[in-house]
């Protein structure tokens, strides 16, 4: 009986600290049947509200009862190593110990390498104890693995078995010129040992848990990083080669000479029949072709260098991307770097170092170029921002989000407004994810986001941050340009219009068009006049202390508050 009691205990204090360590007696009560609290717990702190509010009233110095209210005292200060139930003296049982073997047991069954939030997210299938042993949080979390050094190699945001399974005396490790495997080198080696496993056994399709182990025997840890370190990121390698590799329910086969089923998890095979454009390749030889400013005179002779190679293209194409960091509390958006790509070079701007590489530099120029396309993924998340602080709005872009929602809705028939954004690295695995195999980024990295706000920038962090723009100007641009149907490009170019200028698109009788910004007393402002045809207006400003001008009527998504007392008139909504 004493040991259900201290069960109850155990079990009412995790579910407290899970919901910020108050709740009502009903409530508790309501968790007599769940899972993980046993008849002999509920007997043991009694069957009714009445006789649940008897038991915690008989532990005063863990719980606080106000009325109907459960408190749980020191509930910010309790974790696992100051939890009285949980120390040795007190318990029977090796708490610890069963949480390592439950964490074993997972990353046996799903590893032996995970995130440690991959991980955690399995915790709630543990027993109460094990989750209160374990840490509360993710920091805590980590500590416990990192203090179980005999069992768990912790690596940034990863955990894999100390003891994990190692490959036999087959183990490839070397390629034909006798270097350690790596990179795109082990990719290949991977697929080559994969597809001869099947082909031994064609007859019949392979589970995946099996097949990881067959690939787990044959590579090191050391390759696997590169390729796959679970059964989940194998699936993911597996659909980057979709031209071999089919899988349907969890189970792996060759492909035969059969259209792709519709339905099936093997993916499309749009964009397979994409080249380079002409682009040279992203490696390490490439760094002479990629050039980093942060000032504006280098800027300048940047941007002068890339308007000569748009010039000489038949068809003026540019690779667009921009970096922004998040800051502060309130999580406030601020561009820190902008990768403008041609055919022969990519440009790397430092926008975080001064804002007048935008608007001096001839940056803009080319964002409000009408005569050249900006290949961008998700332009909507950086319109506003261009808009709003530097009065630059982008022309003639090409957004592969949108396109992949046109072509979402025309095949599934869902509306636009249904389709969920794609981030860029599935947008490669859809239309281009030969760009995944031909390069060294690992699934570690792939999970990973960079912070884009780090500096110095480093030769080896110039190549993940042109990525992108690389990948859309050499694939990605005609790969989905040769996707979008005829019916569908006039909708396509007016949603493109529709991210960068919404004012275009959501017009009303019922509202005036944008007026010209006035600017604060303080600063000159740059602002673009949309009842003048588009042309530029420039206003300077008067010296402080001067005259406020008379408020104007303003679209509230183009009015911007600075200095001064800025009065709206009259603000309609749709």
């Amino acid at each position: 009986m004493e040991e259900a009691k201290n069960m109850a205990l155990l079990f009412f204090m995790d579910h407290l600290m899970q919901k910020n360590g108050r709740r009502t007696i009903h409530d508790l009560s309501c968790q007599f049947g769940a899972r993980g609290f046993s008849e002999e717990m509920r007997n043991a702190v009694g069957t009714t509200q009445e006789g649940l509010t008897e038991f915690l009233q008989g532990h005063p110095s863990l719980f606080t009862v106000e009325g109907d209210q459960v408190i749980l005292n020191g509930h910010n200060d309790l974790n696992a190593k100051n939890n009285p139930l949980l120390q040795s003296g007190v318990r029977s049982r090796n708490y610890e110990k069963e949480a390592v073997d439950f964490f074993v047991t997972k990353l046996t069954k799903f590893g032996p390498e995970l995130q440690i939030k991959s991980l955690l997210g399995h915790r709630s299938q543990a027993a109460p104890e094990v989750r209160l042993v374990s840490g509360r949080h993710l920091k805590e979390f980590c500590e416990f693995l990192q203090s179980q050094v005999d069992y768990f190699v912790v690596e940034g945001d990863r955990v894999r078995l100390k003891n994990m399974p190692e490959p036999d005396e087959n183990a490839i490790e070397m390629d034909d010129e006798g270097r350690p495997l790596a990179g795109v080198k082990a990719k290949q080696a991977a697929v080559e040992y994969l597809k001869s496993v099947l082909e031994q056994n064609e007859d019949q399709p392979i589970p995946l848990d099996l097949f990881y182990q067959n690939f787990c025997q044959r590579f090191s840890h050391t390759i696997r990083q590169d390729v796959a370190t679970n059964p989940k990121e194998l699936l993911q390698f597996l659909k980057l080669n979709r031209g071999l590799f089919f899988i349907r329910s969890n189970k792996v086969s060759l492909v035969k000479n059969r259209p792709n089923e519709e339905g099936s998890e093997n993916g499309s095979d749009e964009g397979d029949e994409t080249n380079n454009n002409g682009m040279f390749p992203l490696d390490q030889s490439s760094l002479t072709r990629i050039h980093f400013v942060k000032a504006l005179k280098p800027a300048q002779d940047l941007i002068a260098r890339l308007w000569q190679d748009i010039n000489n293209m038949e068809k003026k194409v540019v690779g667009l991307d921009l970096k922004t960091v998040t800051v502060g509390v309130d999580g406030e958006i601020f561009l820190s770097l902008g990768v403008i790509a041609t055919t022969s070079q990519i440009g790397i701007f430092d926008l975080a170092s001064s804002d007048v590489i935008i608007l001096e530099s001839g940056f803009k120029g080319i964002l409000e170029s009408e005569k050249v396309v900006k290949v961008i993924h998700d332009a909507r998340r950086v319109a506003s921002l261009l808009a709003h602080k530097y009065a630059v709005h982008m022309r003639n872009v090409f957004d592969t989000q949108v396109a992949h929602s046109l072509l979402q809705h025309d095949k599934f028939g869902k509306s636009l407004h249904e389709m969920r954004p794609i981030s860029f690295i599935n947008l490669q695995r859809v239309y281009y994810p030969q760009s995944i195999m031909l390069s060294d980024v690992t699934p570690r990295k792939m999970s990973q986001s960079p912070n884009w706000g780090v500096r110095p920038i480093t030769e080896e962090f110039q190549l993940t941050i042109v990525e992108e723009a690389h990948c859309l100007l050499s694939a990605l641009y005609q790969a989905l340009s040769n996707l979008i149907p005829v019916h569908l490009r006039g909708l396509f170019e007016d949603k493109c219009i529709e991210v960068n200028h919404p004012e275009v698109l959501l017009a009303s009788p019922n509202r005036p068009p944008p007026q010209p910004f006035i600017s604060s007393p303080y600063r000159a402002s740059t602002r673009r006049d949309a009842r003048n045809g588009g042309t530029i207006m420039q206003s300077f400003s008067p010296a402080p202390y001067a005259a406020a001008p008379r408020p104007q009527m303003s679209d509230a998504c183009t009015q911007t508050f600075s200095t001064g007392d800025i009065e709206v008139l009259n603000v309609f909504y749709e």
